[in-house]
């Protein structure tokens, strides 16, 4: 309510009734007028039209009154008060609550019924109480004056008004009688088609016919002319419209002579047509009644389209819940009972229309339903949404937020900006930007960027800048981000304005964003680039380990760290690379399969990220210093680990950084691994170009001589042959047969020695004594050389055949280059790291040690000297090595190391 609401509140009790009437001034919009003596309250009363009584500067709009007061009751004084004024609200406020005093009251007519109660809400209540009463009572005072204001401008209107039912007039004003000459009665009796003129009968009848049939077509007003009971014939004006009248359709009327007052209807018409508001009438049964013509311009549909359809037709499903409740409650209250609400209603294009409307239930016969005053609010609520979320995102963004006027000075800082300057926000309002170098928040050169783009804004040059700044301020941020736009009223768009017009500018917003974190991680990742530079020179699995640690240290500053590989001998996961920080508290530097975090990770493939790593049932050490890790996958190869003492401290941006670096790793490890292999590869030409420049040292050589002494003899046996020297024949062949098997078994040994330099790809586990005791059978049956086999040589993975022609060999070499007089004893034992094969025979010197294992060098006249060429040819086929050493009893020892040797 815009005016004071004047109260009498009347009271046998002083001191509560000054109480009262504090309280309810306190609530504002209140006047309250206190009175003890029942017999003086009429005296405060106006009359029912408003007019105020003696000693009184304003009506009273309300009595607040207690039911027991000495003789008399509130209802008595309602009784008097109902004499002045029978619809003055009246509430009775009273202490004494029961069922017979209420049931009294009401029946009394009492508006309201408060029981005192002792808590400060009664008289917020009470307030509500009297507003509601009292605006329901102004409307009510409104309405009869309107009504009376109606009544009196039809009756005295220049225009005959009539409704015209049931081929008969229902109604006719003053006016109408004295245009057609006809007193009320007989134009009850008569025609409306008696009273148009024969030329204009026809037309108007059309008109009629197109009325009834809703034809959108139908013009409302038209001029016609009529005859009066003396037969004159008049030009009149005729404004006519289709009606409810007591619940069935009806024609409404208006008739004029031509004059200068249809002027003034037009006008009147016009302002009615046009009128912002919505007026419908909903009836009992929830249909429109009546829509006002303003529902096309709101909702896009004629009047005629909407009524008679259900009211909740129209009203948005979320809504009608709500609008069905409060329409049914109003159905069954009184008159006096007024409700607003908001809710959406349909419009022709399919979008909906928020509407703010006052509803007030009317039991008035032509009416009998809900009428509803309603405006289209939709541009305010969407304002008020904008705002409101404009209100949250200041408050809740994590950007600070500046206003700076055309003279360059701060005329807003949001609260978030406040945090991030060196002087409180209110220091800052008002003072110029220049005030940001001045603190030391930014340098000089700062400052001219800030100065540039504000004015770039303010002179149209630029819709949007964008300053990067170093700043100097409390607490974590080293740098931010400034976007700087023009500020503009909320109805103009950056199209509207266009770049240039100066006048539209008002000043200047800027918004701060922290890219600290933005600026760290590009330097990070320029800085592992670097890294993966240098990773790329890396020869080996440590080198790259080391590399990664560091980076992880000195780049994502991860101090704690460590970096395993997987160790496919030992089946489990080994560290290669660990910080300096973290070898005080890392313990384990074996991970075995499926044990811990690391081995998780290891087998998924996915990095993991732990805010409390304690937590987790893998965990290794749950008593580990340990809060926050990231364990990262490097390829199929290993993991990195990271960790910090403090919880949740590492999933941010690094964890991505990290991921890259240990993708780089992974490739770094393949690359090396390419390369040893290569070198592997080259490794093993190299060994096979030597072993062919032994064959073709040996073809060249060794064959050469029992081919020399074969072709010798056979010029000496043909000669024998020719001078019959037949005794020496069979020597001569002997001795050619000797050369031939020479030659034989130096081919033999070449082929072997080819053969056995092949990389041995598939290994089986095999027991080394039951494969030295069959190679002892076939190396050397029919000699009386004795093998001695350790108890439990295990066994070894190999290449069972090439195994078995390395113990021949070697037992060969021992019995070969022995004498045959002697008994030889050959020991196979076993080594921590391999096998040796050992004799107690003459040995091998120490200076002819190296040489022994080249093609073609043999102690022995009949020896081809490839004998332990084989056996190490062999050896390295298996990635072992063979050394020569001396036996404790003066003979040759043969150790083969098989660990360790790669």
């Amino acid at each position: 309510m815009t005016e004071p609401v004047r109260v009498l509140h009347v009271d046998d009790d002083p001191a509560f009734a000054e109480l009262v009437a504090t309280h309810l001034e306190r609530q504002g919009g209140f006047e309250v007028c206190v009175e003890t003596d029942t017999d003086s309250v009429v005296t405060h009363l106006g009359d029912a039209d408003g007019a105020v009584s003696d000693g009184e500067t304003a009506q009273i709009e309300c009595v607040v009154s207690d039911y027991e007061m000495g003789e008399t009751t509130g209802i008595d004084l309602l009784r008097r008060v109902r004499d002045v004024d029978e619809r003055l609200p009246f509430i009775l406020f009273t202490s004494r609550g029961s069922e017979e005093v209420a049931s009294e009251a009401i029946s009394a007519g009492v508006t309201d019924y408060i029981q005192k109660r002792t808590r400060v809400e009664q008289y917020e209540l009470l307030a509500n109480r009297i507003n509601n009463a009292v605006e329901h009572y102004r409307t009510e005072r409104r309405l009869r004056e309107s009504e009376q204001l109606y009544r009196t401008a039809v009756e005295r209107s220049h225009d005959a008004i009539y409704i015209y039912q049931g081929e008969q007039f229902q109604f006719v004003n003053r006016r109408t009688c004295e245009l057609t000459g006809y007193d009320e009665e007989e134009l009850n009796e008569t025609e409306i088609w008696k009273l148009i003129h024969p030329d204009d009968k026809e037309r108007v009848r059309d008109i009629a016919a197109k009325r009834r049939r809703e034809d959108p077509e139908t013009p409302s007003r038209y001029t016609a002319r009529i005859v009066t009971k003396d037969g004159t014939a008049k030009r009149c004006k005729f404004s006519v419209q289709g009606i409810q009248y007591e619940g069935e359709r009806a024609v409404l009327g208006s008739v004029r002579e031509m004059s200068d007052e249809e002027r003034v209807e037009e006008r009147f018409q016009a302002l009615i047509e046009r009128s912002s508001d919505l007026v419908t009438i909903i009836g009992r049964d929830g249909t429109i009644k009546y829509q006002s013509p303003s529902c096309e311009r709101i909702l896009g549909v004629s009047p005629e389209l909407v009524e008679g359809q259900s009211v909740m037709t129209f009203i948005h499903p979320e809504d009608r819940a709500e609008m069905q409740n409060l329409l049914t409650e109003m159905y069954n209250s009184d008159s006096s009972r007024v409700e607003t609400a908001r809710f959406r209603s349909r419009h022709a294009d399919g979008s909906w229309v928020w509407l703010e409307s006052i509803a007030r239930a009317d039991p008035v016969e032509s009416i009998d339903g809900i009428v509803v005053n309603s405006r289209d609010v939709t541009d305010q609520r969407e304002r008020e949404r904008r705002l409101h979320r404009y209100e949250n995102v200041v408050r809740s963004t994590t950007q600070g937020a500046y206003i700076i006027g055309t003279d360059g000075c701060f005329e807003f800082v949001s609260p978030v900006a406040g945090t991030r300057m060196r002087e409180p926000e209110e220091n800052i309002r008002g003072e110029h930007v220049s005030v940001l170098h001045e603190t030391g928040m930014i340098d000089a050169d700062g400052l001219e960027a800030v100065q540039t783009a504000i004015d770039r804004i303010l002179d149209g040059e630029s819709d949007n800048e964008r300053v990067e700044l170093e700043v100097d301020i409390p607490g974590d941020i080293e740098y931010i981000e400034v976007t700087f736009s023009p500020l503009r009223d909320e109805h103009e768009s950056a199209c509207e304005v266009g770049i240039g017009d100066e006048s539209q500018q008002r000043g200047v917003v800027a918004l701060t964003t922290d890219v600290t974190e933005r600026k760290q991680y590009q330097a990070r990742l320029s800085a592992l680039h670097s890294a993966s530079r240098e990773l790329t020179t890396a020869t080996t699995y440590e080198e790259v380990a080391t590399i990664v640690s560091d980076a992880a240290e000195n780049i994502l500053n991860y101090p704690l760290n460590s970096i395993s590989f997987y160790d496919e001998d030992r089946d489990a996961l080994l560290t290669h690379a660990v910080s300096d920080a973290a070898k005080e508290i890392v313990d384990d530097e074996v991970i075995p399969r499926g044990h811990g975090i690391a081995w998780r990770v290891f087998e998924s493939g996915e990095g993991e990220v732990f805010e409390n790593v304690s937590t987790d049932p893998a965990v290794m050490n749950p008593d580990t210093e340990i809060q926050s890790e990231v364990v990262l996958p490097i390829g199929d190869v290993g993991v990195l680990m990271a960790g910090s003492r403090e919880p949740g401290t590492l999933n941010d941006s690094r964890v991505s950084l990290a991921r890259i670096l240990a993708s780089n790793a992974s490739a770094a490890l393949e690359r090396v691994e390419r390369e040893q292999l290569l070198r592997h590869h080259e490794r093993e030409l190299e060994h096979q170009n030597e072993q062919l420049e032994q064959v073709a040292s040996v073809v060249s050589h060794d064959l050469r001589n029992p081919l020399n002494l074969a072709s010798g003899q056979l010029q000496i046996l043909r000669a024998n042959h020719e001078a019959g020297q037949y005794d020496t024949i069979e020597k001569r062949l002997e001795r050619i047969e000797d050369a031939h098997q020479r030659m034989r078994q130096i081919i033999e040994d070449m082929l072997s020695l080819a053969r056995q330099g092949q990389p041995v790809e598939e290994r089986e586990t095999v027991l080394l004594g039951s494969v030295a005791r069959e190679s002892w059978e076939t190396a050397v049956n029919g000699t009386n050389a004795t093998l001695v086999v350790a108890d439990n040589l295990g066994t070894i993975a190999a290449h069972e055949g090439r195994l078995k022609q390395l113990f021949e060999n070697l037992f060969r070499n021992s019995i070969d280059h022995n004498s045959p007089d002697e008994t030889i004893t050959v020991r196979v034992g076993r080594l921590s790291n391999g096998f040796f094969v050992e004799d107690d025979g003459r040995g091998i010197p120490e200076a002819d040690r190296d040489e022994v294992f080249e093609p073609g060098v043999s102690t022995q006249p009949q020896g081809t000297g490839l004998g332990l060429g084989i056996v190490r040819t062999i050896a390295h086929a298996h990635e072992w090595t063979v050394h020569i050493t001396e036996s404790e009893t003066g003979g040759a020892r043969f150790e083969i190391r098989t660990e360790g040797t790669a």
